[in-house]
């Protein structure tokens, strides 16, 4: 069966289409035992519909499974420092793009004893707030925000390796852009692709 060579190949499409035909049980009976959704309807716009639906919630699933990978590029100003280290908490301003919890946060400095760069690493945001009310994103030109940013292990602080002129990025990786292109792309704007292209050589992604 085609659905057989579907399943090992791309299980995702590893379904039958069956319009204005009986599905007999022996064949129902397969389909369960072998992982292949069998979409049944007597009128091919509900065929269709029931076959969207399905790739609409694989995607969907997709998405939920790979949201710690998923890294939206955004660039903030940081304009107070609420909490030093452990956690940092700190009210920035997003200068471009859009911050997400659990987005990876990172300062890029420059080294003035090697000349060399230096990556930052500070956690991921928890938790983002405007007037005490939580939010899961704050986009370019909205009002400021408070940005709690963990991490497990010793995280850098203010005062240290951090000061708080440092403008802060979303750390994305050559994985995190890959994510987002296989899941993510409609909801990724042209000025945020346009903005992981200019981080990623901050971040010396090739």
């Amino acid at each position: 069966m085609q659905c057989g060579v579907m399943l090992e190949k791309a299980p995702d499409y590893a379904v039958m289409l069956c319009f204005d035909v009986k599905v007999e049980k022996e064949a129902q009976a397969y389909a369960e035992d072998n992982g292949i959704k069998i979409f049944t309807a007597d009128i091919i716009y509900h065929l269709f519909d029931s076959f969207t639906k399905h790739m609409d919630e694989l995607l969907e699933k997709k998405k939920e499974d790979s949201k710690m990978l998923a890294v939206f590029p955004c660039v903030l100003k940081p304009v107070a420092v609420f909490m030093r280290h452990n956690p940092i908490v700190v009210g920035v301003d997003v200068v471009e793009g859009q911050l997400k919890v659990n987005t990876p946060i990172a300062a890029v400095k420059h080294n003035s004893t090697t000349g060399l760069k230096e990556i930052v690493s500070m956690g991921r945001v928890t938790s983002i707030e405007r007037d005490h009310k939580k939010m899961d994103v704050c986009k370019q030109g909205q009002p400021s925000v408070a940005a709690r940013i963990e991490m497990g292990g010793h995280q850098p602080s203010y005062g240290r390796q951090l000061e708080e002129a440092d403008t802060l990025y979303s750390m994305i990786s050559r994985a995190s852009i890959d994510c987002l292109k296989e899941f993510y792309r409609k909801d990724v704007s042209n000025e945020e692709w346009k903005l992981i292209v200019k981080l990623k050589p901050l971040f010396d992604i090739p």
